[in-house]
C-alpha cells in the first residue's frame, strides 16, 4: 500500500531591516539562509523597512515557496530623526528598537543584520531556550575593551530576541530612552542594546557570529589563540572558525559587495551568484588600496594638532579654521 511521508516543518521567524542601500546584500543574506536550511525547517522572514521601493520589495517577495515566506513591515524613522549617528551605520539600525512592537505576532525571533552569511541551518539556534533573558548573543571580540565598562559587550548584528519579555518590560521606550539621554553613543543602537541587556543576556558561542573580516583587519591581535581564550574554544586555525561558524559576519565598513581582495569574500561570492542579482555588476574597489588610504590618514591625523597650532601662530585662526573646513570635507591638505 502507498504511503505518503508527512514533513512536519519547525518554523523559524527571523528578521532583517533593510534600507535601499542593504538591498544587495541582504537579499545575498537570505539567498544563504535558505540554501542552507534543512528540509523541515520552515523561515518566516521579516524585512523591517522604512524607504523600500516597489521593485525593492519584489526582490524579497521571491523567496516565498513552500518553506519560507515573506512578511513586510513598514516602519517610520520619525522619532529616531534626532539621535546620534555613525559614520558607515544606517540610521535605519535605530529601527531595532521597535522590534518587540513592530513583530507583534511573535514571542522570539532570530534577528540578523544584513552583512551576513549563514552557512548551516539555524533550528538548533533558534531553539536555545532564553526564557530568563532578552536575548542571546555573542561577546564582540573587538570591544572586549570598551568605552562602556560593560564586561561581556557583545555585537547585535545576530540576537536571538526573546519578543514577549521585552514587550512586558516595554524595552522599546527605554532603548530610546537612552538614546535620548546624552550618553556618549559610538554604536548607535548597538551601544544601547548593551547599556539596558548587560545583565540579561546568554552569550553564545563564536560560532553563530563570527566576525571573519574583522578577523583579519585584526589578525596580530585576533588569533585562533586569542579566540580560544575569549570563548573557551580548542579551535586550530581562523579557517577551522570559518568552517564551523553558522553564521559568518562581515563587521566593520570593508563590505565585501564594496571591496575585493579581502580574504573572505569569496564566501559572500558564492551566494551572490546564487541571489537574484547574480546579473547585476558590483562596482567594487581595492581593499588594499583603501587600507593603504586609512593608514596615511591615520598618520595625517596623528599630525594634525602640532600643524593646527602651528599655523594658528603663524598665519591666524581664520586661517587655520579654513585648512581644517577643507579636511573635513574631504579636499587636498597641502601643508601635510
Amino acid at each position: 500500500m502507498f504511503t505518503s511521508e508527512v514533513i512536519y516543518l519547525k518554523k523559524i521567524p527571523v528578521s532583517f531591516v533593510c534600507d535601499s542601500n542593504y538591498v544587495i546584500p541582504t537579499v545575498v543574506a537570505i539567498t544563504s539562509l535558505i540554501c542552507n536550511k534543512n528540509p523541515d525547517t520552515y523561515y518566516d522572514i521579516y524585512i523591517i523597512t522604512a524607504d523600500l521601493s516597489e521593485p525593492e520589495l519584489e526582490k524579497f517577495y521571491e523567496f516565498r515557496s513552500s518553506t519560507a515566506d515573506i512578511h513586510i513591515i513598514k516602519a517610520s524613522e520619525e522619532k529616531f530623526e534626532d539621535l546620534p549617528l555613525y559614520s558607515y551605520i544606517p540610521s535605519t539600525a535605530y529601527l531595532n528598537f521597535d522590534l518587540p512592537i513592530l513583530i507583534a505576532n511573535q514571542d522570539k525571533v532570530l534577528h540578523l543584520d544584513g552583512d551576513v552569511i549563514i552557512q548551516r541551518d539555524l533550528s538548533d539556534l533558534f531553539e536555545m531556550n532564553i526564557d530568563d533573558y532578552y536575548a542571546g548573543v555573542v561577546k564582540d571580540i573587538g570591544l572586549i575593551d570598551n568605552d562602556l565598562n560593560i564586561k561581556n559587550y557583545f555585537n547585535n548584528g545576530v540576537m536571538l530576541l526573546n519578543l514577549k519579555l521585552m514587550r512586558e518590560n516595554d524595552v522599546s521606550t527605554a532603548l530610546l530612552n537612552i538614546a535620548k539621554s546624552g550618553v556618549k553613543l559610538k554604536y548607535m543602537d548597538q551601544d544601547c542594546f548593551n547599556i539596558l541587556f548587560e545583565e540579561k543576556v546568554k552569550l553564545l558561542p563564536i560560532k553563530y557570529n563570527c566576525f571573519n573580516e574583522y578577523s583579519q583587519r585584526i589578525k596580530d591581535k585576533c588569533t585562533h589563540d586569542y579566540i580560544n581564550e575569549c570563548f573557551g574554544t580548542n579551535y586550530s586555525s581562523m579557517d577551522n572558525i570559518t568552517q564551523d561558524s553558522y553564521i559568518i559576519h562581515f563587521v566593520g565598513s570593508d563590505k565585501p559587495w564594496i571591496y575585493f581582495g579581502s580574504v573572505p569574500v569569496h564566501i559572500w561570492d558564492e551566494y551572490f551568484e546564487r541571489s537574484s542579482f547574480k546579473f547585476h555588476k558590483l562596482k567594487r574597489k581595492s581593499i588594499k588600496l583603501k587600507r593603504l588610504k586609512d593608514n596615511i590618514l591615520s598618520y595625517r591625523l596623528a599630525k594634525l594638532p602640532y600643524l593646527f597650532f602651528k599655523y594658528w601662530r603663524n598665519y591666524g585662526f581664520k586661517f587655520t579654521m579654513g585648512k581644517v573646513k577643507n579636511y573635513f570635507n574631504n579636499k587636498k591638505l597641502n601643508f601635510l
